[in-house]
């Protein structure tokens, strides 16, 4: 039994790791097209003569940015059909693993797409609204390239933790530190990886952030051309965010109770941040309301900028401060 599941084991794993090479050969020279059109879109933005190219270039990069997470889906596809996590006696399997494609060094590769989806989709705007709109998607490119490549490793800390259970099962520990390794990369897979909140909760909130950037932009030129149609623009992107959010916040809550007992994960930093973000927006959307009486549209404007920094510093708290939803220690 114990050689059977060796010789099965390793099999998956040479096929997986086949697929994650054949990931990152074909996924490189995509991240590098990313980086391009990004520069082109950028370029094409703020030289007058080429802004007439700024919708075709967003939209290459959008469709190359659909490319590239196709190319990821397959990967996790095969990672479902190749890994299989046995106990290290051979006779219990707890099947496979089914891992979201928005986890790891893929989170802001799925933000920049969305992004890319409500830039080239909206009709009837502004034409300096969309092209801050395009500038931004640039920006978003050029960042994934730099800080969120998802094929130079794919999934890095998944390929770590399941490269070491499969060393230690196989290797010549004691039957307790293999049963160790299995129970810790057994409860990633239940409470993380194949956790149908894992398929629900990430995807809301990064959908509910790309309305929250057109959001944003709005609210800056609700300042600067003080025209009611931004307001309008503004309010509707955020109304729409902020039920994306508020929906991914309450799903969020079971996840957290069930993954996380016996830890007050209700201190993690990233949970306190999210809620004054979600109070910031909640102020915006009351303060609309009254956006008629005397100092109120800057008041308005003002809040809705806030807010989308409460965005940035929520997402960028995963990787500066330590925390149950935190990369660092």
């Amino acid at each position: 039994m114990k050689s059977k599941f060796k010789r099965k084991e390793l099999l998956g794993y040479s096929e997986y790791l086949l697929a994650r090479d054949f990931t990152s050969r074909v996924g490189q020279p995509i991240i590098f097209l990313i980086l391009a059109l990004s520069l082109g879109l950028a370029i094409a933005v703020i030289v007058p003569r080429l802004r007439n190219y700024s919708k075709a270039v967003a939209q290459a990069l959008t469709f190359t940015l659909g490319a590239g997470w196709l190319i990821l889906v397959w990967f996790h596809y095969k990672i479902a059909t190749t890994l299989v996590l046995t106990d290290p006696t051979g006779q219990l399997s707890p099947g496979s693993f089914k891992i979201p494609v928005w986890i790891e060094n893929e989170k802001f590769f799925f933000w920049t797409l969305i992004l890319g989806v409500l830039t080239i989709v909206g009709t009837r705007r502004p034409a300096e609204y969309q092209s801050a709109l395009n500038m931004t998607l640039a920006g978003f490119g050029v960042l994934t390239f730099f800080t969120s490549n998802p094929f130079a490793q794919p999934l890095p800390q998944f390929h770590a933790d399941f490269l070491n259970y499969l060393r230690v099962v196989a290797g010549g520990q004691s039957a307790m530190v293999k049963m160790q390794t299995f129970h810790g990369l057994h409860g990633k897979m239940v409470g993380y990886y194949n956790s149908v909140y894992m398929w629900v909760h990430p995807p809301l909130l990064f959908i509910a952030y790309s309305t929250f950037v057109l959001a944003f932009l709005a609210c800056v030129f609700m300042l600067v051309k003080k025209t009611q149609n931004y307001d309008i623009l503004a309010h509707t992107y955020t109304k729409l965010g902020f039920i994306l959010l508020t929906v991914g916040l309450l799903i969020g809550y079971p996840w957290a109770v069930d993954a996380w007992k016996g830890e007050p994960w209700w201190y993690d930093p990233k949970v306190n941040i999210t809620l004054m973000m979600w109070v910031l927006y909640t102020a915006y959307l009351h303060a609309r309301l009254y956006i008629h009486r005397k100092g109120m549209w800057v008041t308005t404007a003002v809040l809705g900028q806030l807010a989308f920094v409460g965005v940035v510093i929520t997402y960028l708290t995963t990787y500066v401060i330590p925390g149950i939803h935190s990369v660092v220690g």
